[in-house]
């Protein structure tokens, strides 16, 4: 399935909105050791959805940081006096930063300490940078791999997104979807959104609903011969 592309508003990052799971908890401890992290860097990467932007925002609340885009990083940042106390930053796909800065900012981090998370979809290493000495550095770098969730971390997202906009669903509805939908977060929330837009009086069960909100959501590749429309669906 291709997956749809919604207007979600603005993200839910709080610290108590992220779940806990085998996918995430080693890159959750990891950040928690931020003052400790080998050249005072760390980068969380993986695909969009894995939840690196969540975790981010975690840590950033936690450290104090500010927050900007790779793009954005300018060696006038890298290279200001840190107020108070050393630099510590979030830099959000940090592989689109100038060169320049970039190096900047590793070698301060290298000779005054701090902290900086960086993420991207790519390990530093693989990052397109031609010089030498910021490759090593680079190279360097400690990293946590954010895989796809799996298929149970999925359902237990969909169960929380649905009753945060006040829909009970039961373990086999969001199994069902969990099991139908790309393995990524912006999918559960899609999934979880559209139940909004298709609920109706008639649907009498979660699982109703959530194949309604399934076959609203991927029309094209509603396929499921398990789906009897004339007992779930409005007529």
């Amino acid at each position: 399935m291709s997956q749809a592309h919604l207007d979600f508003g603005t993200p839910n990052y709080a610290t108590e909105a992220f779940v806990v799971s085998e996918e995430t908890a080693s890159a959750r401890a990891a950040l928690d050791q931020w003052r400790t992290w080998p050249g005072g860097v760390f980068c969380l990467f993986g695909e969009a959805g894995s939840g690196k932007s969540h975790l981010g925002a975690i840590w950033a609340e936690m450290a104090s940081a500010p927050v900007l885009k790779g793009a954005d990083l300018t060696l006038q940042f890298a290279e200001a006096p840190a107020v108070p106390g050393k630099l510590v930053a979030l830099i959000d796909e940090a592989d689109q930063a100038d060169e320049t800065a970039l190096f900047a900012l590793l070698s301060r981090l290298e000779r005054e300490g701090g902290a900086v998370l960086v993420l991207s979809r790519q390990p530093p290493s693989q990052w397109p940078y031609r010089l030498a000495d910021l490759q090593s550095r680079l190279k360097a770098i400690a990293t946590e791999s954010l895989k796809a969730p799996e298929q149970k971390l999925l359902a237990q997202l969909i169960v929380r997104y649905g009753a945060a906009k006040g829909f009970k669903l039961d373990e086999p509805s969001a199994t069902y979807l969990a099991a139908r939908i790309p393995r990524t977060f912006e999918a559960a929330k899609a999934v979880t959104a559209c139940l909004e837009t298709v609920a109706t009086p008639s649907l009498k069960t979660p699982m109703a609903l959530a194949q309604r909100a399934l076959r609203a959501l991927y029309p094209n590749d509603w396929t499921d011969e398990h789906a009897q429309s004339s007992d779930l669906f409005e007529a």
